[in-house]
């Protein structure tokens, strides 16, 4: 039942986001005329700010501790399985997040996003680059989460190589929000950015060293 469920949302997402897309194409084009409901003030730009820093900070979350237990490093502090819980929480929480850090962006009556801007990678007038790698790093992040239901059928090692793109979408998305974001050079957000950059490029060293001892260990025996 709960299948059953999730199908039907997510089959009503998608095509609530395709038809979506089609009025925000048919605007553009100049076959209709769709304006969507902007409040006055900032609010809406100060909503998405939060929402896009907090996403940033759960999926730095969720892959800091992807790393710690491939790494086995925080072994002392949290047990491997409940690890992996709030490494699978953390993971769906990233995405509603994403979410409504888009959805409030449509709000904003300053830049005018639609739907275009939000879902299609590099179609943003506003700050282009920065906005279409944030798209990517969203994108990323789903294939990832999506992974998770798909390791039976994948295979370990597939599954394996897909989950690095959990990296690639976690370095995307430092780049969007250092770019895109407007109050970057404020200390404590340069404190956000910063710690969790240095702490996965931390545990990723501690990881391929660790690989690097275990590969040598037959030459050394040997």
């Amino acid at each position: 039942m709960r299948d059953v469920v999730r199908d039907v949302v997510r089959g009503v997402l998608v095509g609530l986001v395709g038809l979506g897309l089609l009025g925000a194409i048919a605007s553009r084009a100049g076959w209709v005329a769709i304006a969507l409901p902007r409040p006055d003030g900032v609010g809406p730009w100060l909503l998405s700010r939060a929402t896009g820093v907090t996403a940033f900070v759960a999926l730095s979350l969720d892959t800091i501790l992807g790393l710690v237990m491939s790494t086995r490093a925080g072994e002392r502090w949290i047990k491997r399985g409940h690890a992996l819980e709030l490494h699978r929480w953390l993971s769906p929480v990233t995405l509603a997040l994403v979410a409504g850090h888009a959805i409030v962006l449509l709000a904003d009556r300053y830049i005018r996003f639609d739907l275009i801007d939000v879902v299609v990678p590099f179609a943003s007038p506003f700050r282009t680059g920065a906005v279409g790698i944030g798209v990517v790093a969203a994108y990323l992040a789903i294939v990832v989460h999506a992974s998770f239901g798909l390791r039976r059928r994948l295979g370990p090692r597939t599954w394996r190589r897909l989950h690095y793109l959990a990296f690639v979408a976690f370095l995307a998305s430092a780049l969007h929000a250092i770019l895109a974001g407007t109050d970057t050079s404020r200390p404590w957000l340069v404190g956000v950015y910063a710690m969790p950059l240095a702490i996965v490029g931390a545990l990723v060293v501690a990881r391929v060293v660790g690989h690097v001892r275990h590969a040598a260990r037959p030459i050394a025996s040997a």
